[in-house]
C-alpha cells in the first residue's frame, strides 16, 4: 500500500506543529497531541473527501472573523503568524485548566 504525498505532508506538518507545541508546554503538547490524532482519525474514518473538509475549513475561518468582527478586534496572527498556533494553544489551556 503506497501512501499519498497529502498524507505524509499532513504527519510531517503535525509533527512540527506538536514541536512547536512541546517547546510551550507538555500538557499543552499533550493535549494538543490528543486532538490532533482525534481530527486525524475522524478524517480517516469519514467518507467524505477533500471538498467536505475544505468546505468546513472556510466555514469555520469565517466563522473566525465574525467572531471577531463582533469582539471588535483584527485577529493576532495578521501581525505574527505564530498566532496561528497560539489560538487553539489557548483554547486547550482553558480546557485543561478548567
Amino acid at each position: 500500500m503506497s501512501v499519498s504525498f497529502s498524507v505524509w505532508l499532513t504527519l510531517i506538518l503535525a509533527a512540527l506543529v506538536l514541536l512547536f507545541y512541546i517547546r510551550l508546554s507538555t500538557p499543552l503538547f499533550l493535549a494538543m497531541g490528543i486532538f490532533m490524532s482525534l481530527c486525524l482519525l475522524l478524517i480517516t474514518l469519514l467518507p467524505v473527501g477533500f471538498k467536505f473538509w475544505a468546505a468546513l475549513f472556510v466555514v469555520a475561518w469565517i466563522g473566525q472573523f465574525i467572531g471577531h468582527k463582533i469582539e471588535g478586534k483584527k485577529p493576532s496572527f495578521f501581525e505574527d503568524l505564530q498566532f496561528l498556533l497560539i489560538g487553539p494553544a489557548w483554547l486547550a489551556d482553558s480546557i485543561i485548566n478548567s
